[in-house]
């Protein structure tokens, strides 16, 4: 077994094994001190074929070097705070360039909001450099990476949470804007994709088998909407409604979709809330058959699917970061994907208050580790599996 340890100010490795039945995964503490962290990555920042670990506070940008952890403060607060990232090699280069979402104001929906690019120097290790894509997006929320016209080059897509002049209690009066950017040498050109949702809380591209671009899912008080470009114009489809109560508590808000077939959806329903949701494909890619895993969660807020235990099929990751009416502890949890049902398994109860989570292998030993991110608990976490 590969050891890591996690270095910021000092080294922290909490020698814990989750251990049941279906895999073990040791905690390790990346930053025990991150504030709160809005957003967790993975992808090699540094050309060495390791992937490190970004992580996005509410007034820096750090990555952390695989396998030491080493933290590098990339970029300080620009307008606080920090609250979402995309990553992706723009110039080829071998080290990608961040998209950074800044200036959150989750309730102003007439100001606020922006987006920087960051960029290495030279040294990915040094600060980057930090120019600015768009000075003002009001409730700017999240924002992904996507080759939504199949020209071979990638579209930042961007989406706030909320329309603008929309007004409390529940910001339903005006749709939201989602919108793509095409980078270019000077001014990023743009380009709309829907004007029709309500509270959209995230988005995320997907490519099913056989087609040359990506379409992207959208998770909001209408429920799952598919959003695809036919011959330069977007279309918009329903796949499913999502939470079946009226506004605030209507539709979904955490969106992802397995890797390959038979396609299942996840979400956590309704936004910032109790119920894990998983969504399987029927006959047709209209036809989605709606199951609830959990209903226990509080302040649900990170999904991610990855086959943890090898046996080909994929499980879901799923995390919240309030505490529980059960248990009184947020929480981070894999369903296992039996075959014929789904099991839960506990992560980590109590010391992540879930705000990210992905899933990726980390040590290069073809199992599925976790990153997560917490809200509350103000830490960055690896947990490697390690059967």
């Amino acid at each position: 077994m590969r050891v890591f340890h996690a270095i910021c100010a000092a080294t922290f490795v909490m020698p814990v094994l989750y251990a049941d039945d279906f895999v073990s995964f040791k905690e390790h503490v990346i930053n025990p001190d991150a504030e709160v962290v809005y957003a967790v990555d993975v992808t090699d920042m540094n050309k060495d074929g390791k992937p490190d670990i970004i992580g996005i506070s509410a007034t820096y940008v750090a990555w952390y070097e695989n396998p030491t952890w080493k933290q590098h403060r990339i970029a300080e607060q620009f307008r606080k705070d920090n609250v979402c990232v995309a990553i992706h090699d723009i110039d080829g280069d071998g080290v990608p360039e961040l998209a950074v979402g800044a200036d959150w104001q989750p309730n102003n929906t007439e100001g606020g909001g922006a987006i920087y690019l960051l960029k290495h120097m030279g040294d990915p290790a040094a600060p980057w450099a930090v120019t600015t894509i768009r000075e003002t997006v009001p409730t700017l929320h999240r924002m992904r990476w996507a080759d939504v016209d199949g020209n071979g080059a990638h579209e930042l897509i961007v989406s706030p949470l909320k329309g603008v002049g929309s007004t409390p209690p529940n910001f339903d009066d005006k749709p939201l804007r989602i919108f793509a950017l095409r980078p270019g040498d000077g001014e990023w050109t743009e380009e709309l994709i829907n004007e029709s949702l309500h509270v959209c809380h995230n988005i995320w591209p997907w490519r099913v088998e056989g087609a040359k671009q990506d379409a992207i899912l959208a998770a909001s008080f209408e429920g799952i909407t598919l959003l695809r470009r036919i011959n330069g114009s977007w279309s918009k489809d329903s796949l499913a409604p999502g939470n079946y109560e009226p506004i605030p508590r209507a539709g979904a808000g955490e969106i992802k979709v397995t890797a390959g077939k038979p396609y299942m959806l996840a979400t956590i329903e309704p936004w910032h809330a109790n119920h894990v949701v998983v969504y399987k494909m029927g006959s047709t890619p209209a036809d989605w058959k709606r199951e609830v895993l959990d209903d226990s969660f509080a302040g649900g807020h990170a999904i991610y699917w990855a086959d943890f235990d090898g046996d080909g099929d994929e499980d879901l990751l799923a995390g919240h970061r309030d505490k529980s009416p059960a248990k009184q502890k947020p929480g981070l949890f894999v369903y296992e994907n039996t075959g014929d049902g789904w099991e839960k398994h506990s992560i980590d109860e109590g010391g992540m208050a879930t705000e990210d989570a992905v899933a990726a292998d980390l040590n290069g030993d073809g199992r599925a580790d976790i990153v997560a991110g917490g809200r509350s608990t103000h830490n960055i976490k690896l947990y490697e599996n390690v059967k």
